[in-house]
C-alpha cells in the first residue's frame, strides 16, 4: 500500500457522521436527516480495489457526513444482487460494467446516471463528463443511458517485451498479413511466437473475437446467437480460417491446449513465447514473473481497412432504480470521480483509470491512448458482448465450438457448420 492511500484512507470520519445538509430542506438551512448509504462491492477484504473503495467512502464521508454501510462481497456478489434486486432488498451502489449491465437494466435494476454527467466533480470546477473520454461513456451506457460511473477500464490487446523487441512500440503490424509475417519471422528465428493457455475457453476465444469484430465491425461476434443467416456471412468464415491459419501455421507450442492458466503468461513474461493476446490486466499479473529488463508492452489487433474496432469494457459504481437515496448516492458517485480518487486505480490496482487524466502504468499507455482517441462507433465491449447478451450460448455453444476450432479439431468450414447447426437448435429451444 502506497503512501497516498494510506493518507487517504486514514482520514478521521467527521462528529456529523450518516447527517447530510439538505439542500430541499425548506427555509431552514440547518435542517438536517440522516442517511447511510448501503454498498455491495464485487472485491474482497485484502485486496487493492477494498483499500481504494475505503479510501474513497471515508473520504466521502468525513466531507458530507453521509455513511456508506459497505460489504464486501467477493465475485459472487452477482448473484446475491440479481436477488436481492429482484424482490427490492438490495443496496443503494453495486458494482457494475459493460459485462453485465445490459442485463441489469433488461431486468430494471438500473438507476438513470445522465444527470451524474452535468454534475460538477468536487473541488475541480467541471462536470463529470468533461473528465471522462467519449468511448469511456459509450461503454458505460445501457439503453442509451449511463449506467454506471466508470472507474476503470479493461481492454485487450496483443502483449509483447519492448525490452527485447522495442521496434515494434513504434512499428507494430497494420493489417493481418503483417501480424503473420511477424510470427513467422519470430519461428524462423527459432523463438516460439503465440503463448496461450489453452485451457481457458474465455483466453482462446479472444483471436476469433478480434477477427470477427475487425472484419465486420462490433455486433459481429454477437450476431451470430441471434440468426442463424449471420453463420453465412463471409467475415465469419474468414475469421474462422484466420484461427484454422494459427494453428496450422505452428506458432504454438505443442502443449498449449493443455496449458493451464498462468502457466502461459509466467513463460511469456519470462521471454518462453514473444507474443500474447489477452487483456489489460495481464501486465500487472506478470510484474512478479517478468524477466530480467522486461518491458511489458501492447500493440492493437490489426484493423481492416480504415477500420479500427476497439474493445473498451468499462467498469465501475451502478445505482438501484430503488433507492431512496438517490441524491446522495449522486454526491457520493461525484466523489469518487474526483482525480485523486480515480488515480488510485492506476497507481494502486494497475489498472487504466477511467478518468482521461489518470496516466496509466507504463505498460498501458500504448492502449491507453488508442482508447482516448477511439471513436465511439467502433467500440465494442468484452467479447463483443455475445456473453453479457446470451449467455446460455456462449458457455454451452460458441466456446465449445471455438475451442475445438483452436485445438485443430475442427477446420474452419467445419466450424461454421457446427456453430450454425447448434444455434439453430439453441434458437429452437430457446424460444
Amino acid at each position: 500500500m502506497t503512501g497516498a492511500v494510506v493518507a487517504l484512507a486514514g482520514v478521521l470520519a467527521l462528529s456529523g457522521c450518516g447527517t447530510r445538509f439538505q439542500d430541499d430542506a425548506g427555509d431552514d438551512p440547518t435542517v438536517q436527516q440522516d442517511v447511510t448509504l448501503t454498498y455491495w462491492a464485487a472485491w474482497s477484504e485484502g485486496e487493492p480495489q477494498q483499500v481504494i473503495m475505503d479510501a474513497i467512502i471515508e473520504d466521502f464521508t468525513a466531507e458530507t457526513g453521509v455513511e456508506v454501510d459497505v460489504q464486501y462481497m467477493g465475485r459472487q456478489v452477482t448473484q446475491s444482487l440479481i436477488n436481492a434486486l429482484a424482490t427490492g432488498e438490495g443496496p443503494d451502489l453495486f458494482d457494475a460494467g459493460t459485462r453485465n449491465i445490459m442485463d441489469f437494466q433488461a431486468r430494471g435494476f438500473l438507476a438513470d446516471l445522465d444527470p451524474l454527467l452535468d454534475r460538477e466533480v468536487p473541488g475541480e470546477g467541471v462536470p463529470v463528463s468533461e473528465t471522462i473520454a467519449d468511448s469511456v461513456i459509450e461503454s458505460s451506457q445501457a439503453d442509451g443511458k449511463l449506467a454506471i460511473l466508470p472507474t476503470y477500464i479493461n481492454s485487450n490487446a496483443i502483449w509483447f517485451n519492448a525490452g527485447r523487441f522495442p521496434e515494434l512500440r513504434e512499428t507494430p503490424p497494420q493489417t493481418w498479413d503483417e501480424l503473420i509475417a511477424l510470427f513467422d519471422e519470430h519461428k524462423a528465428q527459432g523463438l516460439v511466437p503465440i503463448g496461450a493457455d489453452g485451457t481457458v475457453s474465455g483466453y482462446n476465444v479472444f483471436w476469433i473475437f478480434q477477427s470477427l469484430v475487425q472484419l465486420g465491425g462490433p455486433g459481429t461476434m454477437r450476431e451470430l446467437a441471434e440468426d442463424t443467416a449471420n453463420w453465412d456471412a463471409p467475415e465469419v468464415l474468414e475469421a474462422a480460417k484466420r484461427v484454422q491459419q494459427l494453428v496450422e501455421g505452428g506458432y504454438l507450442d505443442d502443449t498449449y491446449m493443455g496449458s493451464k492458466y498462468p502457466d502461459a503468461q509466467n513463460r511469456w513474461a519470462n521471454d518462453e513465447y514473444s507474443f500474447m493476446l489477452n487483456g489489460s490486466y495481464m501486465g500487472g499479473e506478470t510484474t512478479d514473473q517478468q524477466a530480467e529488463g522486461f518491458e511489458a508492452d501492447t500493440f492493437l489487433f490489426p484493423g481492416e481497412g480504415d477500420n479500427q474496432v476497439i474493445e473498451v469494457t468499462a467498469n465501475g459504481l451502478a445505482v438501484s432504480a430503488d433507492t431512496e437515496e438517490m441524491d446522495a448516492a449522486l454526491d457520493f458517485l461525484s466523489y469518487a470521480a474526483k482525480s485523486d480518487h480515480q488515480t488510485l486505480w492506476s497507481t494502486e490496482a494497475g489498472f487504466i483509470g477511467a478518468r482521461s487524466d489518470v496516466e496509466p502504468p507504463a505498460s498501458l499507455i500504448s492502449l491507453y491512448e488508442h482508447i482516448q482517441q477511439a471513436d465511439p462507433d467502433q467500440v465494442t465491449g468484452a467479447h463483443d458482448l455475445a456473453a453479457a447478451t446470451h449467455p446460455q450460448w456462449w458457455n454451452d455453444i460458441f466456446l465449445p465450438a471455438n475451442d475445438a476450432l483452436f485445438s485443430g479439431e475442427l477446420t474452419a468450414e467445419a466450424f461454421i457448420a457446427r456453430g450454425k447447426e447448434d444455434t439453430a437448435t439453441f434458437l429452437g429451444s430457446d424460444g
